[in-house]
């Protein structure tokens, strides 16, 4: 059979997964699939299940709207939010309920099981009928908020959030909520915003992490403890002392907790545990530079924590020192994934295909579910081949090349260089839909991870005021060592593209070499000054990445900023933007727009309606597609 070439509109075709969850018996593991679905012009989520001893996957529920499954401890049965009775549409902020559904992993039909009167985010069972639950509450009682008609008032810093909205006065609460009666109860304060929680082994308690939002959002939280039988809450450590970022138990007598130094943002946690007994706290496994992302404990007294190694997924066991015990590579990256008894499932990436679900068995990861499986094998892939070269500096980079399908030795193609936002995120070898599309054009596409990326710890993570310097001088001598390594790429045909921090770079270089001849700027950073002033983490985040703040350090912020250097690009540049977006608004893009056009360079801007930061992967799949067409159609008039 002739394998078809990826396309723009094959977001229709496979699925991304997440959520997996190990049932108590260890037999069962169910996860969650999601894909874009054409008719709505949304997308559609289901839940499988693998069920161990038969070494099998089967459907388990297909309303359309199933995710968030975890199993009932008692009948291990499986419990997961859907939205198989749609809301009224006159309904009030304050009639929001989340439904909970239940199934049997033998099977029969899903059943109403209870309803949450709120927008639950995570919920974990205490007893058969008592549940700890994290959910989007107001902060202000319903009497006492303004009743205002035509216009709002904030007063709080951020009061938005990309893809949630205005977010004045509310808060991510802490509560309980008890399927027998039906009582809903908030445990933290109204101005508290809750970070991570979790049970204690013996389920008495909740240790949690967070602060009081008052004014302003602070990068700081501290550590408590709640018993739930005297519905207590006392302060282990306060958030003016440190911040405090997940949280979970050793043991009944002891806390795991990381926290980050919050003098930049860049630094990978530090690792401490707290003995509740003698109400102190002390660090641990020192010898760790890390940015652990999910973390699960398990039966033996270990945490579990994902990470990246370079660029591949890896779960680490970790002992009461904060030593890694055990060690498990994936393939590629990592989802979700738990661990129960020993066992361990994950939703992830394989180099050579799409996302699937596997287990390690003798320290391997072993393949468990086929959903990606037909649309991987009736289409050409192009396998991404790693590169790492030394730079300049002596710094080892990791990248990677995609030659375009149908490659020939000793044809000439043009490329495309993609930049991954962050910057403290990581690039890998997974299945990349918009890369692939571009290789099935014609196009080498080529990719690395420079200095400020994730995986390689806080050092190589840290430019702090560095901005457009080494991590600029990588990326320049990393499209240098692909080009003198594949000389069928077109030097002269060259584009260049990214998103976020991506778009930040791809800003700066239009502004600093002539060596693309085209871009395509998303979602991205033009100016410094009016980033820190309206975006969602200005204030903390791109304060820290600055080290001073447009008043005192005016020069610093102008120096750093793309805009500066706009009238220095010659190349064309289509900057695609998102009204809705509070992380990188879209004045970002139109300053840079419009620097250009007064300049006489060539270009456009794209602003989609109604999106958000997360359009090229969560966006309404037809913008999703004309996103594409439009950088592509770009690169098409310049490179071709």
């Amino acid at each position: 059979m002739e394998k078809k070439t990826v396309q723009y509109e094959d977001i229709y075709e496979f699925s991304t997964l997440s959520g997996a969850k190990i049932s108590p018996d260890g037999r069962f593991v169910v996860f969650a699939d999601s894909r874009c679905d054409k008719d709505s012009n949304g997308y559609k989520s289901r839940l499988w299940l693998y069920d161990g001893e038969k070494q099998s996957v089967r459907l388990l529920a297909n309303s359309g709207s199933d995710r968030g499954a975890f199993f009932e401890r008692e009948t291990g049965a499986v419990i997961f939010t859907s939205r198989r009775t749609p809301p009224k549409k006159d309904a009030k902020p304050e009639d929001v309920k989340t439904q909970f559904y239940r199934i049997f992993p033998d099977g029969g039909e899903a059943e109403l099981y209870f309803e949450i009167p709120a927008m639950v985010t995570a919920l974990t069972q205490i007893t058969d009928t008592l549940y700890l639950v994290r959910a989007t509450q107001e902060a202000l009682p319903e009497d006492e908020r303004p009743k205002r008609k035509g216009y709002q008032v904030f007063d709080e810093i951020p009061f938005w959030l990309n893809g949630q909205g205005f977010s004045n006065k509310k808060r991510p609460a802490l509560c309980l909520f008890d399927r027998k009666d039906g009582s809903f109860k908030r445990i933290t304060t109204p101005l508290f915003e809750c970070g991570d929680a979790n049970l204690s082994p013996d389920r008495s308690k909740v240790v949690f992490s967070g602060s009081e939002l008052v004014g302003a959002k602070r990068r700081r939280g501290g550590l408590y403890l709640y018993d739930i039988a005297t519905d207590k809450t006392t302060e282990l450590i306060s958030p003016d002392s440190m911040w405090v970022g997940r949280a979970s138990f050793f043991d009944d007598g002891t806390i795991f907790f990381d926290s980050n130094p919050c003098k930049d943002s860049h630094s990978n946690s530090l690792m401490y545990r707290y003995i509740i007994s003698e109400n102190r706290y002390e660090r641990i496994g020192e010898e760790n530079d890390i940015a652990f992302a999910g973390m699960v404990r398990d039966s033996d007294g270990l945490i579990y924590a994902s990470y990246d190694n370079w660029s591949v997924g890896r779960i680490a066991a970790i002992d009461r020192d904060g030593h890694i015990v055990k060690s498990f590579d994936a393939p590629c990256s990592i989802q979700s994934f738990d661990v129960r008894d020993g066992k361990i499932a994950f939703t992830g990436d394989s180099p050579d295909g799409l996302q699937e679900l596997y287990t390690f068995e003798d320290g391997k990861a072993v393949c468990r579910s086929s959903i990606n499986v037909g649309y991987a094998e009736s289409h050409e892939i192009s396998h991404a081949e790693r590169l790492v070269f030394t730079n300049s500096d002596g710094v080892e980079i990791e990248g990677w090349v995609i030659r375009p399908i149908g490659y020939e030795k000793g044809k000439k193609y043009p490329g495309l260089l993609e930049i991954h936002g962050g910057p403290k995120v990581v690039y890998s070898a997974a299945y990349a839909h918009e890369m692939q599309a571009y290789a099935a054009m014609g196009y080498y596409v080529f990719f690395c991870n420079p200095r400020g990326s994730n995986g390689r710890g806080s050092d190589f993570a840290d430019i702090t005021g560095k901005l457009g310097g080494i991590d600029y001088n990588d990326i320049m001598e990393f499209t240098d060592e692909v080009i003198k390594r594949e000389p069928e790429l077109d030097a002269n045909r060259m584009g260049v593209l990214g998103g976020s921090y991506g778009g930040f770079m791809t800003n700066w270089i239009i502004g600093h070499t002539d060596r693309f001849k085209a871009a395509a700027s998303q979602r991205s950073i033009s100016n410094y000054f009016t980033k820190c002033l309206t975006t969602d983490i200005g204030h903390y985040h791109n304060l820290t990445q600055m080290e001073t703040d447009p008043w005192a350090g005016s020069d610093v912020f102008w120096d750093h900023s793309p805009l500066k250097y706009a009238n220095n690009a010659k190349t064309p540049t289509v900057f695609i933007h998102s009204d809705h977006d509070f992380r990188c608004w879209m004045s970002e893009g139109i300053q840079m727009y419009n620097a250009l056009k007064q300049n006489g360079v060539d270009a456009k801007i794209c602003l989609f309606k109604d999106e958000n930061h997360e359009l090229s992967r969560s966006g309404k799949p037809e913008n999703r597609i004309f996103r594409l067409k439009e950088m592509g159609d770009w690169f098409k008039t310049y490179l071709k």
